[in-house]
């Protein structure tokens, strides 16, 4: 008996990879390489401490699955600008606090507004395989067709800004995912979860057109431009929209 053949959620293509949720270089420059003899733990709504042993473990991986071409060459942009401003924001000195500003020209001294689009177009690959994965009802075809194209997804926002801490560590992870649908309406209206590394974190948010919602305040899209990130205080739950 042969297992399904799954497709992949950004182009259709049969799949055969999963994207890491929390990034590989991102685990790898908090945590060094694990190892049987010194492994991490995993811990979250489905599994209780499991041991992993290799930052290539299916345990890190979100369940949405990807052909290779997405999962890499496709999206390697991508994942290459989060790499570079991940490492900026935790290497700050001195470190962000909420409230700071953060210009991405300093980060990106090249091609600044191209590069924070490749930011944006990263979340948004996390974010589609969190909607796979959790079953929203969103059309992530959208959000496939915005990877393709190399253009901004036009309802997914990106706040940066401080993890809470973790007892006495730094939180490293993500978050769960939150939802809100309109009574009737039958589609997610708003939704968002936390990318947290090494102290500082991404909330990544989806919100439908002409939606009033207090967490957008702040917030950052690519049609806003680069010059000015506001650091915000992710220890501070979004607000409920209704």
């Amino acid at each position: 008996m042969t297992s399904p053949v799954l497709n992949c959620w950004i182009c259709g293509a049969p799949a055969t990879t999963g994207e890491h949720k929390t990034k590989r270089s991102d685990l790898r420059d908090v945590f060094g390489q694990p190892s049987q003899a010194a492994p991490l733990f995993v811990h979250d709504r489905k599994m209780k401490n499991r041991r992993v042993g290799s930052l290539k473990s299916d345990y890190l991986k979100s369940p949405a699955r990807l052909c290779e071409h997405c999962n890499n060459a496709r999206t390697q942009p991508y994942d290459m600008a989060w790499e570079k401003m991940s490492a900026a924001l935790r290497s700050r000195a001195p470190p962000l606090v909420p409230g700071a500003i953060v210009r991405a020209n300093r980060i990106f001294t090249q091609d600044t507004k191209r590069q924070m689009l490749n930011v944006h177009l990263y979340f948004v690959k996390l974010c589609g395989c969190n909607f796979v994965e959790g079953n929203v009802q969103v059309d992530t075809g959208t959000l496939g067709q915005a990877i393709e194209q190399g253009r901004a997804h036009p309802q997914i926002y990106l706040k940066f800004g401080i993890a809470p801490p973790f007892g006495p560590s730094p939180r490293t992870g993500m978050s769960n995912l939150h939802t809100w649908t309109r009574p009737g309406a039958g589609t997610c209206d708003l939704a968002y979860w936390d990318y947290y590394i090494g102290g500082i974190g991404v909330r990544v948010m989806y919100a439908i057109e002409g939606a009033s919602w207090d967490e957008l305040a702040g917030a950052w899209h690519p049609r806003l431009g680069t010059g000015r990130l506001e650091i915000a205080d992710l220890a501070i739950d979004a607000p409920r929209p209704w």
